[in-house]
């Protein structure tokens, strides 16, 4: 398994309500097209201005798919509300978790 990240310098605050509606009705059904897909999120800190995604696919060449997509994706339809050359990076998981126990 492989986690993608990245994280949008952004300029412009209605990356917060435009932009998200754009990348939930968008960009996440052609991310999650790509063979290998597992799950895809993404959040705003208004505070900094920065727009962070994670992408979790099955082999790294679906990783590197995604980065690719999600790239030129953000440079048709994201460049108005600010910078759209995110710092990415890719890397295989090697701890997960998921609903652990509390205690």
């Amino acid at each position: 398994m492989y986690l993608v990240v990245r994280t949008y310098e952004q300029a412009d605050p209605r990356f917060g309500e435009e932009g998200f509606r754009r990348v939930r009705d968008e960009l996440v059904p052609i991310l999650a097209d790509i063979d290998g897909f597992v799950e895809y999120y993404s959040a705003f800190d208004r505070d900094r201005g920065t727009v962070t995604s994670i992408s979790v696919y099955e082999s790294k060449e679906a990783a590197e798919e995604s980065n690719r997509v999600a790239v030129e994706w953000g440079e048709k339809n994201l460049a108005m509300m600010g910078s759209v050359h995110p710092t990415a990076w890719a890397g295989e998981i090697l701890v997960g978790a998921e609903g652990l126990p509390k205690g």
